[in-house]
């Protein structure tokens, strides 16, 4: 099988890694599936550009992951039986906006849902505990401060609010990672004011939908607020 993958950034300071992701990659897109031969040392040089060390530690790594194994005289092999491997959350061969692009996303699929699940089960109680959480950010929104550990915590009583464990789990696995820190590239003035009062507006209506109980708008009012985000990234 022909193989073209993209050459390997020389400003990058572990070589070894970024081979390692791409190896890993073409594993899980089958372009070796198990128990097939990985090209020769030599290919594998020719192929990334990059010296024999490099490949050999690469090579380890997805040894040690249990991906390939090495059959003495004969070569490297994808591993028969490939293991189970956890959730990666970042990875280093992707760039810091599509990371932010790929994060903003997966909110978009778990987190509108979650708004709806809120609107619907949430206790009295805990729209007290949303209700605080909103107060902190818009002072802080309304100070042109921002805060992502205060933004998270408010998604975070959201997800507590829907008495789903897995989607809470969820959200403390990704933390505040997903909060974008897009607000440090804006300026001081009217666009970093209009950004801030924009957010207030996102927040307010999310909060005000599960208040009433309206699943609808508590799915709608979340995608708005992080189609925003997500633009907003796209843009910068």
């Amino acid at each position: 099988m022909q193989v073209n993958p993209s050459p390997v950034s020389a400003k990058r300071p572990r070589l070894s890694v970024d081979v390692a992701n791409r190896l890993r990659k073409m594993i899980d897109d089958r372009q070796w599936i198990a128990g097939q031969q990985l090209p020769t040392e030599l290919k594998l040089i020719d192929m990334f550009g990059v010296s024999r060390t490099v490949i050999r530690e690469a090579i380890s790594a997805l040894g040690a992951e249990g991906l390939v194994e090495s059959q003495h005289g004969r070569g490297v092999f994808v591993a028969e039986h490939l293991p189970t491997r956890p959730f990666r959350f970042g990875d280093n061969s992707i760039s810091e906006i599509d990371h932010i692009r790929q994060s903003m996303e997966l909110r978009l699929g778990i987190e509108t849902e979650a708004a709806a699940l809120a609107a619907t089960r949430r206790t009295d109680d805990e729209l007290a505990t949303i209700k605080q959480a909103l107060d902190i950010i818009n002072q802080l929104n309304a100070e042109s401060v921002g805060g992502a550990e205060e933004d998270f915590n408010f998604h975070v009583k959201i997800a507590e609010a829907t008495h789903n464990s897995y989607l809470v789990d969820f959200m403390h696995f990704l933390g505040t990672q997903i909060i974008p820190r897009v607000v440090l590239r804006l300026e001081f003035g009217t666009e970093r004011d209009a950004f801030f009062e924009e957010l207030i507006a996102h927040h307010v209506a999310i909060y005000d939908a599960i208040a009433a109980k309206d699943p609808v708008a508590a799915s709608k009012a979340m995608r708005v607020h992080l189609s925003r985000g997500l633009v907003v990234n796209r843009a910068v």
